[in-house]
């Protein structure tokens, strides 16, 4: 599958990127700057490489990268989505439009949800999408520096949420290709503020107490 990472040179998509190439799909690293994209693609190329893997891996500018992919990934700070999902408008039609975004304000050591007037960041996200694409919320709450140690495995669960049965379909697929991670879905799009609020205590939990937090129902 091709898989584009917009804003994929940082925090979640480290550990996406090299745990997709390493089940054969393609990914397409966006950023602002063409030339850090494919600085930070070379970068995870060699990674893999030290692995044995030969990965397919392309660094280029946000737009380029949505318009190459089928599943798109915004991995992109909450104040920036929006406007970035704007200005790539060209070059999405179709695609899957997986959102992890969260805003959050900080207090002290504590992370508060701070949502958009919208409601959630995910229905602030679609409003500037075309109306073709089908958006999906998810990978809230997988800790990134875990996620980017792909030796180790995650036994966590991944709750997402979307208007399109088939497309959190194709999301699930995608999460459980990691080994341990299992879906589970919440419902329609209007229940992602409900799960976009759980992160900031997860985000707190890890400040204060140095560790690797998520979620898993038991």
């Amino acid at each position: 599958m091709r898989i584009s990472l917009l804003g994929g040179t940082g925090d979640i998509a480290e550990g996406l990127v090299l745990r997709w190439s390493q089940k054969g799909h393609e990914i397409f690293i966006g950023s602002r700057s063409q030339e850090k994209a494919e600085g930070i693609a070379a970068e995870y190329i060699e990674k893999l490489k030290e692995l044995g893997i030969e990965p397919k891996i392309h660094g280029m500018a946000n737009a380029d990268a949505a318009k190459h992919s089928e599943v798109i990934i915004i991995s992109i700070p909450p104040e920036y989505a929006a406007s970035t999902i704007e200005g790539c408008a060209d070059s999405i039609t179709d695609q899957i439009v997986v959102t992890p975004v969260v805003s959050m304000k900080k207090e002290g050591k504590t992370f508060l949800y701070d949502p958009p007037s919208q409601g959630s960041s995910a229905e602030e996200i679609r409003q500037v999408l075309p109306e073709t694409a089908k958006l999906v919320s998810a990978y809230h709450n997988l800790p990134a520096k875990e996620l980017a140690l792909i030796h180790e495995d995650m036994d966590y669960d991944v709750v997402i949420c979307g208007d399109d049965e088939d497309s959190k379909e194709v999301v699930k697929n995608l999460t459980e290709e990691m080994k341990n991670l299992r879906v589970l879905d919440a419902g329609p799009l209007s229940v992602s503020p409900m799960i976009e609020a759980i992160t900031p205590l997860i985000v707190s939990l890890n400040v204060r107490l140095k560790n690797h937090f998520s979620v898993k129902f038991v």
